[in-house]
């Protein structure tokens, strides 16, 4: 890492994470009232509500706002940008009107057939959730690392007012759903801040189609990366759901919240950072992002390791004091899982180096092999009558081996671009004859991980 980037990197982590662990104490401090107004079955419906919004909206832009942070200039990323919201709002209507067409079968095939009942929300919620990360990508892009640690608090204390005052209002479980989006809605400060994506010009529709074509990498391979990746992620959930239970669903879904939220702090923090920065790496024929990648998974390492020791050593016993008796089984998920959220934990920040190389295609065979592995053993436990946490434990295995695996690929790609000495052919020129400005500042990327 260049000296003179250093200072910048970890200003733009402490500004993050200090808006970050507010909120985020604040969602982990209501995990135990939310324990005691909501039953597992709901925290089930919220598991499967949150898997399906995760996969909608994490393509609702189609990609196009990982390329945000790649134009030199502001104008045509502002125009990559707005493409990009009007993707959202048109995958946000298309899941309504699936909704309106299948949404009985699709909700009996994950084992939760109330989720019908909800499915106008489902909409609603990928609208603000994509949303959310498009805007998130604009704020990184002129490295207001600040504004975003102000944003995770407001969606922190969205989220938290929403689940806590309609719980105890008696709405549920619709206040475990609709803190989802509220706390995202509460998030979109990089639209109407001082530098969000309003105060930009207005793009033509000229440039829209020509942003769209340029980046056309991005939703036809970037795209269907995310998609898989995400299905990696969430699929496993909703076969539990389907094959178990709601209750066993909510059960795991409750240890997913509550072991990667605090994690997903720093993890979320580092990769805008590390994404912002290296961002600008990949212009210069002189970078060094094989050692930054290193160093900053050893950092995160570190870290994380203490969480994972506690949780082996005394994960069941912790949730049932924090959460109350019927969520110690929550607390054996934990203790299964802890290796592979370390793993998830150190390695998902510098994932971003594929799509900044543009090697979208190994993401998406990455995710491909991934989503088999992880979805294909709580498959096959499910279907041979195998024990809950048998289906568990072949999930950690499958979670942990995958993230090794994308942890070899980008320090492979990166060590590659290192010794080439040259940044992807798209970034190179900004204009016929005019070299990138090398000075301007670059954004990253935001975790998109649903709940």
């Amino acid at each position: 890492m260049a000296p003179h980037r250093l200072p910048v990197a970890l200003r733009g982590v402490a500004s993050i994470v200090t808006g970050s662990v507010i909120g985020q104490a604040l969602v982990m401090v209501a995990y135990p009232v939310l324990t005691r107004l909501y039953s597992p079955a709901e925290f089930g419906l919220l598991t499967v509500f949150s898997s399906v919004v995760g996969m909608v909206s994490v393509i609702s832009a189609g990609a196009l706002e990982s390329a945000v942070v790649i134009p030199v200039r502001d104008r045509e990323a502002a125009a990559v940008a707005w493409a990009g919201l009007g993707s959202v709002c048109l995958v946000a209507a298309l899941t309504g009107i699936v909704g309106i067409i299948a949404a009985v079968p699709l909700s009996g095939l994950v084992g939760v057939p109330a989720l019908a009942g909800y499915w106008w929300l489902v909409s609603l919620t990928v609208l603000a959730m994509g949303s959310y990360l498009v805007l998130s990508e604009w704020m990184v892009r002129d490295r207001s690392y600040a504004a975003l640690g102000r944003r995770n608090l407001f969606q922190g204390i969205g989220q938290v007012g929403t689940q806590l005052g309609l719980g105890v209002a008696g709405m549920r479980p619709e206040g475990l759903l609709l803190g989802l989006g509220v706390g995202r809605v509460l998030a979109l400060g990089g639209l109407v801040s001082r530098g969000g994506l309003l105060r930009q010009p207005r793009p033509s529709w000229a440039e829209l189609v020509g942003a769209v074509r340029r980046f056309r990498r991005f939703p036809l391979l970037a795209m269907p990366s995310m998609l898989v990746n995400s299905a990696g992620l969430e699929i496993p959930l909703l076969l539990v759901s389907a094959l178990y239970g709601d209750a066993r669903a909510g059960l795991l879904g409750l240890t997913a919240r509550v072991v990667v939220g605090p994690l997903a702090i720093v993890s979320q923090a580092v990769n805008q950072v590390f994404t912002g920065e290296s961002g600008v790496r990949v212009r210069q024929p002189d970078a060094e992002l094989g050692h930054s990648i290193r160093g900053a998974a050893w950092r995160l390492a570190a870290t994380g390791v203490l969480p994972a020791v506690v949780l082996v050593a005394f994960g069941p016993g912790l949730f049932g004091l924090v959460f109350g008796a019927e969520w110690a089984e929550s607390g054996e998920y934990a203790r299964f899982l802890a290796v592979a959220y370390l793993a998830q934990f150190v390695v998902t920040p510098i994932s971003s180096t594929l799509f900044l190389l543009e090697r979208q295609g190994q993401e998406l065979g990455w995710g491909v092999v991934r989503l088999l592995v992880t979805a294909g053993g709580p498959l096959v436990c499910g279907l041979v009558g195998a024990p809950i946490r048998t289906a568990v434990i072949v999930l950690a295995v499958g979670h942990t081996l995958s993230y090794a695996a994308l942890y070899g690929l980008c320090v492979r790609a990166a060590d590659r671009a290192d010794r080439l000495g040259q940044a992807p052919a798209t970034t190179e020129v900004d204009e016929p004859g005019r070299p990138p400005d090398r000075n301007r500042p670059a954004g990253a990327g935001d975790d998109h991980t649903a709940g």
